[in-house]
């Protein structure tokens, strides 16, 4: 199966957010274990960054990052993605660049916290903890 991380997902993982971050940690972990294949936007990696970095010295995110991009494909964010989503009905530029980084990767699955930002998608949106009940 494969997932797609959108940017609160992963900020969630390498900022250790609670109460988030035990389930997003357990994806992860199967992840390692070869049980799915996670992907991302490469625009979720720079923008972990820098949300993270606020709270946590940035090398230390990045050591995390580096970890994590072992588990984890980088979606291309490219013309054609760029194109669809200045074109397409979603109200939030930058999920509609996560969104079509993640059809154009051939995600089966968006897994995010905010599944309203999503409304107008073709893949399935769940959170971290719904995709861990779904597969119980």
């Amino acid at each position: 199966m494969n997932l797609f991380l959108d940017t609160s997902v992963l900020i969630d993982l390498i900022d250790k957010r609670e109460p988030f971050y035990n389930d997003i940690a357990i994806i992860a972990s199967l992840a390692e274990n070869k049980k799915l294949k996670l992907a991302a936007s490469s625009l979720s990696f720079v923008n972990t960054v820098y949300v993270v970095s606020r709270n946590i010295e940035k090398n230390i995110v990045l050591d995390a990052l580096k970890k994590f991009r072992i588990i984890c494909d980088v979606s291309n964010i490219d013309e054609i993605v760029i194109d669809k989503s200045l074109i397409s009905n979603f109200n939030d530029f930058e999920d509609a660049v996560q969104y079509f980084s993640a059809l154009h990767h051939k995600s089966e699955i968006i897994l995010t916290r905010n599944k309203k930002d999503f409304k107008n998608s073709e893949i399935p949106t769940m959170t971290p903890s719904e995709f861990l009940a779904s597969i119980k």
